[in-house]
């Protein structure tokens, strides 16, 4: 310590301003001096110890005081030593002081103690925040990394690396993009991939959001998205989109926190005086402001030249402060402001005002500190940043469910607003709020039945459930422990995912039941067309073996028989084939419908005697006339009777009637007392290649056409047909048939 000349100001009132404590003992370890700063630090008030106390007293004192903490026996600080010592203390009250003791020459020392608690209070708090926000990124399933502007990696979670598949270590801090590209090449992970989509994962340096998708060689698809983040560097989030269901990643553990706590810089003190010429300067002072030292008896005004000369004070001295050039007193208000030296070091500069009208400067180096912080603050905003880019509402709560950060999508998809869902809240009060917004139902016993069903308890392991907002939006809530006790909320809109599950579902079944139908008709068919073949064939056989004529005409009718049945079969499949093609023709006209029943029930004659069945006809004179294509009704008569014949057992009836309607048209009625359907197989009778009675030994023949081609040609006719049948009772159909004036070509 360098003293001013003698007659000067008092060594003394400068030590009794110092913010931190100071005290002196001679070579005999006898306390000489003690400013008012060490007895407040000590916590001792107005009972400060007078000079002359030894050291060992002093000691005694501060450990009775609780300056050295709460635990009987600790090793307090030298006080007095003969090399230079120090040493960190906490006081019972919590408060940290760094103690350092400098020897004098010719013996004693210098005890300096600096109060550093809002130091390490800061800093504790920053690591805190930091570990927070990245604690939530750890248990995303969405992988996320960070590139800074020389396209090196800086931040990964474990998810990242787990998604993109470059295999255990593949992934490390600093690696470049083009080596981990490279990493996935030799992996094999980039095989399936277009050029253009890899020349993407290269990318240093993205203008706007870029989003592709990748498709690894197990054939899960990643969707990748990466955007700038302040400083040039790209954020990537990584995705897995083929799976309905997320993988659960344990916890690895993150890379180290934030090393250590910075250690407490000492202050530099310079003592101007009235003249404003240096009284005193310190060697911390000296080695803070390296470069730029003073000496004793510098002017003020000198000194304030040679730095704005070195740019001390900014481009042309813009910053330096006006008493320093200008010719007026000193400040007489304490003051404290934080400066930038070229040389990157940060201070705080703390001017006290002396009696005498001179000052004292205190220096303290924040260099690390500030560094600190703003690093700190880079990354709580980097993983912010990352936090309300996901894809999906995450919400962190802790121990006692109470909310501790939110993405504003989670309150969308909770149905809140982002005031309702701010930090502070609980669990309950948030389920409070989603109640009275009639989130979990309109009706009040439908959200208590919700509420119910969760239970009171907040949480006991990981869970997830499905719900449907009221917008139709199903949302995935998943809940996961951390391991300070709290949880993690994530929502999950998978509303597309269910309606896509659901069709392709409804596709399978559908594809299932035309795959039963096709072999259905294909084995009905078989058996329909064999059957006439056989008789074909085996008739001829007998013609060309036979030499009576009446026997070989018998023989050519059963073939001629036959060969029509094969005709009608062919018929009903080109007519089912134009239907299905849209090509279906008819002759439109206006007719009698009453001769065409009379010649469907006339040609029915011999099929309903052979069936030992009655036939009974009721169709009166003077039908109203219809518009349509009278073969086409003949052809749907001939087959709504072969099925009414074909159905009824022997001993019963078949009755075709029809009668004016009122307002015009008629209606046409075929009724049997056959063996009739229930109410469920009634739409299935109306499908092509159907027979509600299934196999190749079922008691009734036919391709499953007949009441298919019947509702198509009566539907292009604009004829209503119905069909009303009871088990056991028979079968009633209806043709509604319009006025002939009503129906347009």
């Amino acid at each position: 310590m360098t003293a001013s000349p003698p007659g000067d100001i008092p060594l003394r009132a400068v030590l009794d301003t110092l913010p931190a404590g100071v005290a002196i003992f001679d070579g005999a370890g006898m306390l000489q001096y003690a400013n008012p700063g060490f007895w407040a630090q000590a916590g001792l008030g107005t009972e400060a110890l007078p000079p002359g106390t030894s050291s060992a007293e002093v000691t005694a004192r501060l450990a009775e005081a609780g300056d050295f903490g709460p635990v009987a026996g600790a090793a307090p600080p030298i006080l007095h030593h003969a090399r230079p010592h120090r040493q960190l203390v906490r006081s019972v009250g919590g408060r940290r002081h760094e103690v350092t003791s400098t020897p004098l020459p010719g013996g004693g020392s210098v005890l300096l103690s600096v109060d550093i608690t809002g130091v390490r209070r800061s800093e504790s708090e920053a690591v805190e925040h930091a570990a927070l926000l990245e604690a939530i990124l750890e248990r995303l399933d969405t992988g996320v990394s960070v590139t800074d502007g020389a396209s090196r990696l800086t931040y990964f979670n474990r998810a990242y690396e787990a998604l993109i598949g470059a295999g255990p270590g593949g992934v490390r801090l600093g690696m470049t993009r083009a080596e981990l590209v490279e990493r996935l090449r030799q992996a094999g992970e980039l095989d399936r991939m277009a050029p253009e989509d890899v020349v993407n994962l290269t990318l240093t340096k993205v203008e706007g959001t870029t989003v592709f998708r990748r498709e690894r060689p197990d054939g899960s698809t990643l969707w990748i998205r990466a955007r700038p983040v302040p400083e040039g560097g790209v954020l990537t989030e990584v995705g897995d989109v083929t799976a309905l269901r997320q993988a659960e990643q344990e916890a690895q553990d993150r890379a180290k926190l934030l090393d250590g706590v910075l250690s407490a810089l000492p202050h530099g003190v310079l003592v101007y005086g009235p003249d404003k010429r240096v009284r005193m300067v310190n060697d911390a002072y000296q080695s803070i402001m390296a470069g730029s030292e003073v000496t004793v008896g510098e002017h003020m005004r000198d000194i304030a030249a040679r730095r704005i000369a070195q740019g001390e004070y900014g481009p042309d001295g813009r910053d330096v402060p006006p008493f320093l050039v200008e010719d007026r007193p000193l400040p007489s208000e304490l003051t404290e402001r934080r400066r930038l030296r070229p040389n990157g070091t940060i201070m705080t500069v703390r001017i006290v005002p002396l009696p005498d009208g001179g000052q004292v400067v205190v220096m303290t180096d924040v260099t690390a500190l500030t560094h600190a912080e703003e690093q700190a603050e880079r990354r709580a905003a980097t993983l912010r940043a990352m936090l309300d880019n996901q894809p999906d509402g995450v919400a962190l709560f802790d121990a006692q469910a109470n909310l501790i950060a939110a993405n504003a999508l989670a309150a969308q998809m909770a149905g809140l607003t982002e005031e309702q869902m701010k930090p502070g809240r609980n669990l309950l009060e948030l389920r409070a709020l989603q109640v009275a917004a009639k989130e979990f139902g309109p009706d009040a016993k439908d959200a208590q039945s919700f509420v119910e069903s969760r239970g009171e308890r907040l949480l006991e392991t990981r869970n997830r459930y499905v719900r449907r907002r009221p917008d139709g939006t199903v949302l995935e809530v998943r809940t996961d422990l951390t391991p300070d006790g709290g949880f993690i909320r994530t929502y999950r809109d998978v509303t597309e995912e269910r309606r896509v599950r659901a069709e392709l579902e409804a596709a399978r079944d559908a594809a299932e039941a035309a795959s039963r139908t096709k072999s259905g008709f294909l084995a009905t068919m078989t058996h329909e067309l064999r059957t006439p073949l056989h008789v074909v064939i085996g008739f001829s056989e007998a013609i060309l073996e036979e030499s009576r004529p009446e026997l070989i005409r018998a023989h050519a009718a059963e073939v001629l028989a036959a060969g029509q049945q094969l005709l009608n079969l062919v018929d009903g499949l080109l007519e089912a084939t134009r239907i299905e093609a849209g090509t279906l023709f008819l002759r439109e006209a206006v007719f009698d419908p009453a001769p065409i029943l009379r010649a469907a029930s006339l040609a029915r004659r011999k099929a309903v005697k052979e069936a030992g069945i009655d036939l009974c006809l009721d169709v009166p004179e003077g039908l109203p006339p219809m518009r349509g294509d009278a073969a086409r009704l003949r052809q749907v008569l001939d087959a709504l009777l072969s099925n009414a014949v074909k159905f009824t057992p022997v001993g019963g009836r078949v009755t075709l009637a029809a009668s004016p309607a009122e307002g015009g048209g008629c209606l046409i009625t075929l009724a049997d007392t056959g063996i009739g359907m229930t109410p469920e197989n009634i739409p299935r009778a109306f499908e092509a290649f159907t027979q509600l009675e299934a196999g190749l030994d079922r008691r009734y023949a036919g391709s499953g056409l007949g009441l298919y081609l019947a509702r198509a040609l009566t539907g292009a006719m604009g004829i209503d047909l119905t069909l009303d049948s009871t088990p056991g009772l028979g079968t009633t159909v209806t043709l509604a048939v319009p006025p002939a004036d009503e129906v347009t070509a």
